[in-house]
């Protein structure tokens, strides 16, 4: 039985689907848009109401969370042609899971806020995994009315959620935790990079540093899969978000310093073409 408001989902994809599969198992009315026909076909199974089109969608919801990989993709989801904003009824809320652009996000508040709309700006910390578990980190920048309304679906699969002030303060905060966590990962595999050329076993190395005073997440999930899956695993992620919070220092005329030079610049370059991995 669903219970609670019409949640309007899209960007079903590799963080997005476990979202969907969790309001789904709290008995959330969820509402789906998805391009690819298997992806809206196996959530339609599951429970969600399926919609062709982003306006059918958007009239259909209280709330619209999106989970788009870039900047692009947002923008064009929520502002574009034929995009959730021109067809949400006024008084609902769009809920932004995407990490990008600082100034994205408050053209596209202030777009919102043309037609009635609040913006919850909403990046997530964590991996798949932790959204299946519950555990996923939610930092919220908005009003603390729209927090309030949107809470009951983020819970669904948060474990915690971080209010951090108005719109753009949350995707502040975000850029800034990824850059640190590009740099402790640089540091992490530049440790190993040390460990072999010292003659000392990497993985005993990471296994023994996590139990120290120099342990990070970054040793962490290398102690667990190795550094090359990590970092195979994140880069996509590290490659925009390096860049984006790159872009903001400069907008606001902030100097990264070290933190910029490292997260950038250390064994593993984090740069290059980011991989789409939105539904």
């Amino acid at each position: 039985m669903t219970a609670g408001p019409r949640v309007g989902f899209v960007g079903a994809g590799q963080m997005g689907g476990p979202m969907v599969e969790r309001l789904l198992a709290a008995g959330l009315n969820v509402h789906l848009y998805a391009r690819r026909a298997a992806v809206a076909a196996r959530f339609a199974d599951l429970g969600a109401a399926v919609h062709d089109s982003l306006p059918d969608l958007a009239r259909s919801a209280e709330i619209v969370i999106v989970c788009a990989f870039s900047d692009g993709q947002l923008w064009e989801i929520a502002a574009g042609d034929g995009g959730l904003l021109a067809a949400m009824p006024p008084a609902t809320i769009l809920v932004n899971h995407t990490t990008g652009q600082v100034a994205t996000l408050e053209n596209l508040a202030a777009r919102a806020r043309a037609h009635d709309v609040e913006v919850v700006d909403a990046p997530v910390s964590g991996t798949a995994g932790d959204i299946l578990a519950g555990r996923l980190t939610v930092l919220v920048g908005g009003t603390a009315a729209a927090i309030e309304t949107c809470s009951p679906a983020v819970r669904a699969y948060a474990g915690t959620i971080v209010p951090t002030g108005p719109v753009g303060t949350a995707t502040k905060i975000k850029l800034i935790n990824n850059a640190l966590f590009a740099a402790n990962l640089q540091l992490t595999v530049d440790a190993m990079r040390v460990a072999e050329e010292m003659g000392v076993d990497p993985a005993l190395v990471a296994g023994a540093v996590v139990h120290c005073s120099g342990n990070s997440y970054a040793m962490g999930k290398v102690d667990a899969m190795g550094w090359q899956p990590v970092v195979e695993q994140a880069m996509p992620y590290l490659v925009k978000d390096v860049g984006a919070v790159e872009q903001a220092a400069q907008d606001l005329g902030v100097d990264l310093g070290v933190l910029g030079a490292v997260a950038r610049g250390g064994s593993f370059a984090a740069h290059g073409e980011p991989h789409d991995t939105a539904s």
